[in-house]
């Protein structure tokens, strides 16, 4: 891992615009109110290139009161998943059974926001 944090920034910003960007869609025409509740899990971090608590706190302070925080094993619209390489260890599907849907950081890498598959262990079901 480098000393500077700019390559986190740069992933915590794109992060944010994602997440903000699935909070308007959940808004237009979805009759939802109040606000989603999110979650952060973190791999184990036996061989990180990213510092993850540096991203997740860039993340959480910038979102800032437009979401609630819950722990990751709670049920949550969203779940952050944060896995310091690209092995994500942490991105299973047991780890996703109480979220709606979730967003995978692995490295220096960033998914699309996904829902639970319904072959997978714990996907909701419609």
């Amino acid at each position: 891992m480098n000393g500077s944090l700019k390559g986190e920034e740069k992933l915590a910003r794109e992060a944010i615009a994602v997440i903000r960007a699935w909070i308007d869609e959940r808004k237009g025409g979805q009759g939802r109110e109040g606000k989603p509740c999110l979650a952060i899990k973190f791999c184990g971090g036996c061989n990180p290139s990213i510092e993850r608590g540096p991203l997740a706190r860039i993340i959480r302070q910038d979102l800032g009161d437009e979401v609630s925080w819950r722990a990751a094993e709670e049920e949550v619209d969203l779940l952050l998943i944060i896995d310091g390489c690209l092995t994500a260890c942490a991105d299973r599907p047991e780890v996703k059974e109480r979220a709606g849907e979730y967003l995978a950081i692995a490295g220096p890498t960033i998914s699309f926001i996904k829902r639970m598959e319904s072959g997978e262990k714990g996907a909701p079901r419609d």
